[in-house]
């Protein structure tokens, strides 16, 4: 489904995964975002992990291990990339997580055909 939303805000969440098999934990990045649905006026939490360049960048310094700092500062560059306050976004909601009324869509930014 698509979602013609108004951005409020943004902040990125660390979250820690623990491995399967061997238990040792691991830290993953998801960016949450505050959107208004222009269509309904109903206010959302997107959650986007994919899509954003500064996001993927910061989720592969994270892979390969790099220091805190480093990812701090990667951190920094995902906030810095966001769009100002209520500007348009086109997002794909992929799925919906959580019980009412505490609702978290998962989404991606779509991708906007263009016609040659």
């Amino acid at each position: 489904m698509i979602m013609n939303a108004l951005f409020l805000g943004g902040q990125v969440i660390e979250s820690t995964f623990y491995d399967q098999m061997t238990g040792a934990p691991k830290k993953g990045h998801s960016l949450v975002l505050d959107v208004l649905d222009a269509d309904t006026h109903e206010k959302y939490q997107c959650q986007l992990s994919e899509g954003i360049p500064a996001l993927d960048n910061l989720k592969l310094m994270v892979r390969q291990g790099a220091p805190d700092d480093v990812v701090e500062t990667a951190v920094e560059e995902v906030k810095a990339s966001l769009p100002p306050q209520m500007s348009p976004l086109t997002l794909e909601i992929r799925a919906i997580k959580g019980k009412p009324p505490f609702l978290k869509l998962v989404c991606r930014l779509a991708q906007v055909a263009v016609a040659p």
